[in-house]
């Protein structure tokens, strides 16, 4: 189990967030009467989907403890679960079920596309988003790293075990189950004020699985001090010494 720290997460809360305001603006429902927020983490993203739908039954659900205890400290009109998204069912229930960059920590997505669909009302809402780790040069880089020589003893590999496949193959699960299916990519570019701002970033979330299979301290800041010399290379700094840093999402809305 992963120990996921909320503080350092929102730490980078605009960047994180946005995908979510994004993803919600363009889910085709007016009055929705229970939704449920699937990897709500420290709640920004089910904060989201409040402000659209002031009127709904909304449930966040994280498997963490801390993110989870966190999300209940900023909103009380929200129904806070800790629970696994890969166990979760609930048949024929809600009208929108939503996850903002928390399916690709789930095994099976054949088999999960079904079961959430399954979990919705007639004519519910199926709303996803995810890094794009097909096309992610930073998370490629660390996957790299991971497999060199100096790190392959570690066998860093058998922790990391996202699941992100290709947008063809989200649509085959989900054509033939949806009434009205949306599929996207967007490339956000976030403006960090250096290389190591990408380092703190990614620690929150992808390079976690790698850093926390590595057995010191001293391993883990060598490990990141060698993501962070790739980094330095593969996206150079701006004229004005700031980075630009290129994050690829995948997003999916599916209508039952």
């Amino acid at each position: 189990m992963i120990e996921w720290d909320s503080e350092l997460y929102l730490r980078y809360e605009r960047e994180r967030t946005q995908p979510s305001l994004d993803l919600a603006a363009k889910i085709p429902l007016e009055t929705p009467q229970e939704i449920i927020d699937l990897g709500c983490g420290p709640g920004n993203s089910t904060r989201v989907l409040r402000k659209r739908w002031p009127e709904a039954r909304i449930i966040g659900l994280d498997s963490s403890p801390a993110m989870v205890e966190k999300a209940r400290q900023s909103s009380a009109d929200i129904e806070w679960r800790i629970g696994d998204i890969q166990t979760w069912s609930e048949p024929d229930r809600f009208d929108l079920i939503f996850a903002n960059a928390s399916l690709h920590w789930i095994a099976n997505h054949g088999t999960l596309m079904r079961r959430l669909i399954d979990a919705l009302k007639p004519a519910g809402i199926l709303a996803f988003q995810m890094p794009a780790l097909y096309n992610q040069p930073a998370a490629e880089a660390v996957n790299g790293l991971a497999n060199s020589p100096s790190w392959q003893s570690y066998r860093l590999q058998e922790r990391y075990t996202l699941s992100v496949h290709n947008p063809s193959a989200y649509y085959d699960w989900l054509a033939p189950v949806s009434r009205q299916l949306q599929i996207w990519e967007t490339v956000y570019f976030h403006e960090l004020e250096n290389h190591h701002r990408m380092i703190e970033f990614y620690s929150s979330t992808g390079l976690k699985p790698y850093l926390e299979g590595l057995p010191s301290e001293e391993h883990r800041d060598r490990f990141k001090s060698e993501v962070l010399d790739s980094y330095r290379t593969l996206f150079p700094a701006q004229p004005n010494g700031k980075v630009l840093f290129p994050f690829r999402r995948l997003f999916v809305i599916a209508a039952r």
